[in-house]
């Protein structure tokens, strides 16, 4: 009943919503259309089972446990309950002499407990042997199988598709390890009932009207110089409820977890980073407080992780080890900026989790403020729908919301990086290097500052600064230009005539070196600056300031003798970029590819959830285009785009994810350059729809970036599902919302 409330109420919203739409009378057919196929859907579709028992004549029965032709074993005692070692209860009928449609299994799976740490019983697994008249000496095994899941009622009803009369039945009823349940009755043959979903019914509205409209509203088909307000207010939306959305995947990653929403802002114990790094930094030292144990130190090398555990050796994981202190490889971004000022202030260790959400969700937020810079630079002639489907493709894309699934210090200096990146791009962008605008000093130095704090949150983001240098160098020839120009019209004559020592061209040399120094100041200081905090750091633990000090890890692999292999490149290669979606019936549809490629030696994988930025990210096939792209610019044109665009979306990202073979792989180490490269192929399409496109191609390639948005949807979604812990105390409930959407189970 409550089902059907909801869904009465939301079509009751949709009808409502649809008929205020300021729209032609088009958009509201196409709307009752949509609505008129989600409810068949909803119906026929989403409930066929419930249609089940109308044919063949099937007769309800309930089975008394009791019963002399009902056994049962595996249960305590005379409760029917199951045992807590993950064992099965298996529960036989015998002598039904009937047609067999549907198995009704009513159990009780006992709530999750947080105030005692218990996660209750998510879920029983069920399978179902039968003798049929087709097969019936013998048992066929596992004709059908299910589970049930708890506060799901209709997941209770297994459904079979037997043939002629059935004379036995044999029930296996499973719970993970450590979690009870207890059967309380079984019911043949009784219907299935009908569930109407209004969140399934909203999500498929939600998306058939989004589609509809960007591929048919004049203003998404209108060119970005057009309708400029349009596309950033829905940019500006998309990206507030993508930090929601960051937000909520934080909160459920702390609740399944920990049973509860973390301790907050008064944390008296913290992480490496959180707490660590604050107290070292607290008590005037770059070595860490704890000291490492003299069996440690005695040992040949501690670094072979198989030794220290052989031996029984306690050591700090993932610290480093050098000259008898602990370090810590991470880097300090995060620590000056926030964890140490905020200890200082309050006495308490900032969480984890808040910070990981506090980093990646300003980097969201950078992320759409450089893309609408660089929309206004390069994509006047592009029509919104193509822009704003880029803009999703690259968010969706980043790789950051791997960060928000997790809380240790790892994904604090990932997302911390991700900000920092973000920032500094846009910031760059800001300033006028590239195009018509005049250099803004506190936008150029606040750009320098924010790269080089993302090299003080993860070294590896140090290429990115390189890359910078060749925008500085661009942006410094045209602010020379500019000043020169400016000069040459306020004194038509100069260069033509001598004037007075002290007056014209002195007064304007002085005023052009000064523009060149300040412009020099603004984007280089901060990198000598901040870079020499860094270098300074590594000089004080290490004593070069070029070592960051990773091959001194105490992890499981012994980064002191570990060699380069071309084999172990190619692994990250494959899967980061070119591993191909599996695609299975089942929720979530698509599922990781990840491969070793059969290297014969040690590779370290963090997780397999792999699917190549190629096919999660369409608009990477964009650089296929490329070389017709530089066919049609000029010299200079052609230079500066090579110059640009291959360092920062293909040449560092590429090295980036040759530098990981050292470290094995790990989904979301994609956020320090997937979106670098959705953004160079990206580009190479938009230009090619404004300088190459005719009318036809200029159709396919609109309806091309809409496909891209969806598949960047359903397979960045599907991974990120694989990847989410799902075995804490919202076991249940991620059951329940896949059963939404495989309601043929």
């Amino acid at each position: 009943m409550t089902g059907i409330v909801a869904y009465l109420i939301c079509f009751a919203a949709f009808l409502t919503g649809l008929w205020f739409l300021p729209k032609k009378k088009r958009t509201r057919r196409v709307g009752i259309v949509l609505l008129a196929v989600a409810v068949l859907f909803e119906v026929f579709v989403a409930n066929f089972h419930s249609f089940h028992l109308l044919f063949g004549g099937y007769e309800p029965a309930d089975i008394d446990l009791s019963s002399d032709a009902v056994s049962i074993t595996g249960t305590v005692g005379n409760t029917l309950t199951s045992d807590n070692k993950g064992g099965t209860v298996t529960v036989t009928l015998t002598g039904l002499d009937r047609q067999v449609g549907t198995v009704y299994i009513r159990c009780d799976l006992p709530e999750a407990d947080t105030a005692l740490g218990d996660k209750g019983t998510p879920a029983v697994t069920v399978k179902v042997d039968a003798k049929d008249e087709t097969q019936s000496a013998s048992y066929r095994t596992t004709v059908a199988d299910g589970q049930i899941v708890r506060g799901n009622d209709r997941t209770a009803y297994i459904v079979l598709d037997l043939s002629g009369q059935v004379s036995d039945l044999r029930l296996r009823l499973t719970a993970a390890k450590d979690q009870t349940f207890t059967l309380e009755g079984i019911t043949l043959n009784r219907a299935v009932p009908m569930h109407f979903s209004a969140l399934r019914l909203c999500l498929f509205m939600l998306a058939a009207l989004a589609l509809y409209a960007l591929c048919a509203f004049p203003g998404w088909r209108a060119a970005f110089g057009e309708r400029q307000s349009l596309l950033r207010t829905a940019a500006l939306v998309m990206t507030a409820a993508m930090m929601l959305g960051a937000l909520a995947v934080t909160w459920l990653n702390m609740y399944d977890t920990g049973g509860g929403i973390s301790t907050g802002f008064t944390n008296e114990r913290g992480n490496q980073i959180t707490q660590e790094l604050v107290d070292a930094f607290e008590a005037g030292q770059v070595s860490l407080l704890d000291t490492p144990g003299q069996d440690l130190l005695d040992m040949e090398n501690p670094y072979d992780w198989s030794a220290r555990r052989a031996a029984g050796v306690y050591y700090k994981w993932d610290h480093l080890l050098y000259e008898g202190k602990y370090y810590s490889y991470y880097g300090i971004a995060p620590v000056i900026l926030l964890f140490l000022p905020y200890h200082v202030l309050t006495g308490y260790y900032f969480p984890t989790a808040e910070a990981v959400f506090l980093f990646g969700a300003v980097g969201i937020l950078f992320l759409t403020l450089l893309f609408l810079e660089l929309a206004d630079r390069y994509g006047r002639g592009v029509p919104n729908n193509i822009l704003l489907c880029t803009l999703f493709v690259m968010q969706v894309s980043s790789g950051v919301w791997y960060n928000f699934m997790a809380d240790n210090f790892y994904e604090i200096a990932q997302a911390c990086g991700f900000m920092f990146t973000c920032a500094g791009f846009f910031f760059l962008f800001r300033a006028g290097v590239l195009g018509g605008r005049p250099i803004r000093y506190r936008h150029l130095a606040l750009s320098s500052v924010c790269l080089s704090f993302a090299v003080l949150s993860r070294p590896t983001l140090a290429l990115y600064c390189f890359a910078a240098l060749i925008f500085l160098y661009f942006g410094l020839r045209r602010h020379m230009e500019a000043v020169r120009r400016v000069e040459a019209e306020a004194d038509p004559g100069a260069g033509k005539k001598e004037k007075p020592k002290g007056k014209g061209p002195t007064q304007g040399k002085d005023t052009f070196r000064t523009a060149v120094v300040k412009y020099l100041v603004a984007a280089l200081v901060p990198f000598v600056v901040i870079g020499g905090v860094q270098m300074l750091y590594n000089y004080a633990r290490f004593g070069s300031v070029l070592d960051f000090g990773i091959q001194y890890s105490l992890t499981i692999n012994d980064f002191t003798r570990s060699r380069y292999h071309t084999d172990f490149v190619m692994i990250g290669l494959y899967n980061f970029l070119l591993a191909f979606p599996i695609v299975k019936p089942e929720f979530p549809y698509v599922f990781s590819n990840f491969s070793t490629l059969s290297a014969n030696g040690y590779y370290y994988v963090a997780n397999q959830n792999a699917v190549g930025l190629l096919f999660r990210s369409l608009p990477v096939f964009g650089y296929l285009g490329a070389g017709r792209a530089l066919k049609t610019m000029g010299k200079k044109e052609r230079v500066e785009a090579l110059c640009l665009v291959v360092p920062t979306c293909i040449l560092v990202p590429l090295a980036i994810i040759f530098s990981i073979w050292e470290s094995g792989y790990g989904v979301r180490y994609c956020t320090d350059f997937a979106w670098q490269l959705i953004l160079g192929g990206a580009l190479v399409l938009w230009y090619l729809y404004v300088r190459e496109a005719g009318k036809q191609m200029k159709t396919v390639l609109e309806r091309f970036f809409v496909v891209a948005a969806v598949v960047a949807l359903v397979i960045n979604g599907a991974m990120l599902y694989e990847y989410a812990n799902k075995s804490g105390y919202l076991a249940s409930a991620y059951l329940d919302f896949e059963r939404l959407f495989d309601f043929w189970i």
